[in-house]
């Protein structure tokens, strides 16, 4: 648990130095989402992709943009 909460600071670290943009901070943290779904039994798997994929990059930042 430890170790992947430092490997995401990391990964957000450096994608903010690397000055990304709005859709890379969403697909870093959508793969990172995607990866912890892989360590989930095969039964919850399924609804963890579900919860991951329900909103694509587009609909985040009508959403996001509007408040």
């Amino acid at each position: 648990m430890h170790r992947r909460t430092l490997l995401l600071s990391a990964l957000l670290a450096s994608l903010l130095l690397a000055g990304c943009s709005t859709r890379a901070w969403y697909e870093g943290a959508r793969a990172s989402a995607e990866s912890e779904c892989r360590r989930q039994p095969p039964g919850a798997y399924e609804d963890c992709m579900r919860r991951v994929n329900r909103q694509t990059y587009e609909d985040y930042e009508k959403e996001r943009t509007r408040q």
